[in-house]
């Protein structure tokens, strides 16, 4: 069966907020409720080459402090073009689910259901808050065109955070001073919450 995942007429996009081709679009409470109040769940085989509508992809960073956690994607991944490159963000398509909760919290949960799939907090780690950043937008290439992510820091209370699938992917933190480090190799969302968020 085909998978249904969340989306939004690009236009529509637009016309909520300003344009910008490549890079981050800082949050809007009011904007991101609009659109998870009035985005619809369709086909992704639909929508995978139909730029007239942005698949919503809930993306966030884990930070502590001044230290970020950030993984690198081995050849054990099914995305290719994602094979040895560096990642800040957690995330992934929206589903459709069966409650009654606001699509907001939605949101939320989707990205924590993402999170318990890539790593586990352990040792009295726990979630102080989940910081809604902004929009990433990346019209210059193909996948981007299709997709939009909704940027989050999630701040956690220690360092305490291990990855799952270590077939798929390592992870260390990293100061943010020294981050600049790895951005040859990082993935386009992490360039631009790097660029735009971080730095």
């Amino acid at each position: 069966m085909d998978e249904l995942v969340f989306a939004f007429p690009t236009d529509g996009f637009w016309k909520l907020m300003t344009y910008k081709k490549k890079g981050l679009i800082r949050g809007n409470s009011e904007v991101l409720k609009k659109i998870v109040q009035n985005g619809l769940f369709l086909r992704r085989s639909e929508l995978e080459e139909d730029p007239s509508f942005k698949q919503i992809i809930p993306y966030a960073i884990i930070s502590d402090k001044d230290s970020f956690y950030l993984f690198r994607r081995t050849s054990g991944q099914t995305e290719k073009r994602l094979h040895n490159k560096f990642s800040l963000g957690v995330g992934g398509h929206m589903n459709p689910d069966h409650s009654m909760e606001p699509k907001e919290q939605f949101i939320i949960d989707e990205l924590k259901r993402e999170l318990d799939e890539e790593v586990k907090l352990l040792n009295g780690c726990l979630i102080e808050d989940i910081e809604f950043i902004g929009f990433i937008n990346d019209d210059t290439i193909p996948v981007g065109s299709v997709h939009i992510g909704l940027l989050y820091n999630i701040h956690v209370s220690n360092k305490e955070v291990y990855i799952n699938e270590t077939d798929k992917m390592t992870a260390d933190w990293i100061e943010k001073s020294n981050l600049a480090e790895f951005y040859g190799v990082m993935e386009t969302w992490t360039k631009i919450a790097f660029d735009f968020y971080i730095k």
